[in-house]
């Protein structure tokens, strides 16, 4: 699947004044987004140096590196974790190495201590709620809300390109079901919160786009696959706190009326699923899975 989603990257990747490498997507003046295999990464160029974030691997760092020395002579000063998982943020002493800086939320922080790992540098610096990060003319905001995938889920705010990423949590063409309806790293606890907050900085802010975190087959309409696109509206933001707030509902629902059975599942047969249908991804029996562990939650605050 990796090999085809870079096949189609490659022939299907946006035109660009300068010639990109294959692994590299232009979203905005001197704002891109590099791939490898299914994640995306997001990057921003100035003329005084380059902010990174989630370097993902040592092995596609030096990928990274390299597609970055294309576009500029410029050193990256700064690599910032998204959040916690090892899968994200592995490999950044390919750039430190040669004098960049890590920068990550405190909660990310706390994390690599707990539970350290030989391939994720440790941040250089943290911070609690609010942290901008400027190189040259370009700024990119660092913004969290408490916990949401995971403890310490950064909301990235490129400035003045006024994009979004909300890395794992909100993904491009369009809201859809998760990718794993276990649903491990979701906070239930927070997440109305968070989407809440993150929909008042869309509209304080003005933000036009979200970036994509992952490169995906998709339909193509006609019978075919097609790479997801790096970029949706940001109305995405608001339609994927829609699908949770179903989720919310429809177990407050199914808790009220007496309609949970005793294995902790929702009865399927009592809920309208219409409100689900029209999600990418749409499963019932995904569904099913979701609410259970938000019916975990209403029992037993996990």
């Amino acid at each position: 699947m990796i090999a085809a989603i870079l096949a189609l990257l490659a022939a299907c990747g946006p035109t660009a004044p300068e010639q990109l490498p294959e692994n590299t997507e232009r979203v905005a003046d001197d704002v891109y987004l590099f791939r490898h295999g299914e994640h995306r990464s997001l990057f921003l160029v100035s003329n005084d140096g380059v902010i990174v974030t989630d370097p993902l691997n040592a092995a596609a760092a030096r990928e990274y590196r390299r597609a970055i020395a294309a576009i500029t002579d410029q050193p990256v000063k700064f690599v910032v974790y998204s959040h916690y998982h090892w899968d994200r943020v592995s490999g950044a002493e390919v750039f430190t190495a040669d004098g960049a800086q890590v920068i990550a939320q405190a909660r990310c922080g706390a994390r690599f201590r707990d539970n350290p790992n030989p391939a994720v540098v440790t941040p250089d610096t943290t911070f609690d709620d609010r942290y901008d990060v400027t190189v040259g003319e370009q700024t990119l905001e660092l913004h969290y809300f408490g916990p949401a995938h995971g403890d310490c889920l950064t909301v990235f705010l490129v400035q003045p390109a006024g994009l979004m990423q909300i890395v794992d949590l909100v993904e491009p063409p369009h809201a859809a079901f998760p990718p794993d309806p276990n649903v491990p790293y979701v906070k239930p606890h927070n997440l109305r919160q968070f989407f809440a907050a993150v929909e008042t900085l869309v509209d304080d802010r003005r933000v036009s786009q979200v970036l994509a975190s992952h490169a995906r087959l998709i339909d193509d309409g006609s019978g075919g696959q097609q790479v997801s696109p790096p970029t949706a509206p940001a109305a995405i933001i608001a339609d994927q706190a829609r699908f949770w707030q179903a989720i919310y509902a429809t177990v407050e629902s199914a808790k009220r009326e007496g309609h949970v059975g005793i294995d902790s599942f929702v009865r399927m047969r009592k809920v309208d699923l219409t409100p689900f249908e029209s999600f990418d991804g749409y499963s019932k029996d995904d569904l099913r899975i979701i609410m259970r562990r938000f019916v975990g939650f209403y029992d037993m605050g996990r």
